[in-house]
């Protein structure tokens, strides 16, 4: 019984130091909230640049299920239009992301007018491509 209990406890105190170790890690620290313009300063309206009005094209960003490619549009400084130029559409599970999925992920990015959203659920990798190409063209337009 004592060996048992031995083992417990030192298991317990293990993983408590796992834990606490991870949320200490320096390199776990969110540092999206704040975004330097062009002369290193923190820009005002919530930490973004001013995006330049005009439209660009992210990269195609090859995913897991297939490549992901968006155009953005900007007026008067303010995302108004986002394109998906390239969607995954072999897999079945993937025809169902472009229909039910991506217009929930377009709305969250109109609506922070940033891609730094979080993924909707089910839509990881190709959340995620849509998102590096969004953020390239907005790095187009800063």
């Amino acid at each position: 019984m004592r060996r048992i209990l031995a083992m417990s406890g030192g298991a317990a105190v293990g993983a408590a130091a796992v834990l606490a170790g991870h949320a200490l890690a320096p390199d776990r620290a969110d540092t999206r909230t704040l975004t330097p313009d062009a002369a290193g300063a923190a820009s005002p309206a919530g930490g973004r640049p001013r995006l330049d009005d005009g439209t660009a094209t992210g990269p195609v960003i090859e995913t897991l299920y297939g490549p992901v490619q968006v155009r953005i549009t900007v007026a008067a400084g303010t995302m108004t239009e986002i394109t998906e130029v390239k969607l995954p559409y072999e897999h079945l599970h993937s025809r169902w992301i472009r229909e039910n999925l991506i217009p929930q992920l377009r709305q969250r990015v109109l609506t922070a007018q940033s891609a730094e959203v979080d993924v909707v659920s089910g839509a990881t990798y190709t959340g995620q491509g849509y998102l590096a190409s969004l953020q390239a063209a907005l790095d187009q337009l800063s």
